[in-house]
């Protein structure tokens, strides 16, 4: 190897040009085989783990709103909780006080709500449903 580059060397600016075509011609002939191979395999989707965390913040996110929705369409206490849960734990894991905070005073303001309208119930009158 050493041989030949100094053979191109010594014969001047012709040897230098035809190893210059023969290096262009090997960097073409690669690229043409990567691109066949990239071609030939199928696309692979990966995402970081970072980007994979902010997915998981978002679902939760998303869950804990829907559950917590249909917990207050049936008027049941453990869907509301869970879903205020996987609030709290999506606020966490994107660090976003705003959202925990307002996740908490949501909850309390629904149970002081819900208990206020239970303590107005008559004396004597029979049990309203379990409503949150």
């Amino acid at each position: 190897m050493m041989a030949a580059a100094e053979g191109l060397l010594q014969s001047g600016g012709q040897g230098l040009a035809a190893a210059g075509q023969v290096l262009a011609d090997k960097i073409l002939a690669d690229k043409i085989l990567a691109d066949k191979i990239l071609m030939d395999q199928p696309q692979v989707y990966w995402l970081p783990s970072d980007t994979a965390f902010l997915w998981a913040w978002g679902l939760m996110l998303v869950f804990g709103f829907g559950i917590q929705a249909l917990g207050l369409f049936f008027r049941k206490k453990v869907p509301v909780a869970v879903g205020a849960a996987l609030v709290c734990g999506a606020a966490v894991m994107d660090k976003d006080p705003t959202l925990f905070v307002g996740q908490v005073l949501l909850i309390a303001g629904v149970a002081i709500a819900y208990a206020s309208r239970a303590k107005k119930q008559r004396a004597g009158a029979a049990p309203k449903a379990d409503y949150l």
